[in-house]
């Protein structure tokens, strides 16, 4: 649920730099924030590619060994 949080703060956030309209600090502050949001929804992705390879893997073996057997 938090990646689709970020991802919906991120969105927001480019809405708003897009609009103008925002103070140069305002605006710095807005991209410097997206930044981190980037940041942590690749990580969110990342990992759940890790688990998803994870899973995959241990079916693999499941169905390998009972192909064997």
């Amino acid at each position: 649920m938090a990646l689709e949080q970020d991802l919906k703060k991120l969105e927001d956030i480019a809405e708003k730099l897009e609009r103008g309209g925002i103070s140069l600090n305002e605006g710095i502050a807005l991209y410097e924030n997206g930044i981190e949001l980037a940041k942590s929804c690749l990580n969110d992705l990342n990992a759940s590619k890790d688990k998803i390879s994870a899973i995959k893997e241990e079916m693999a073996k499941l169905t390998n060994s009972q192909q064997e057997g």
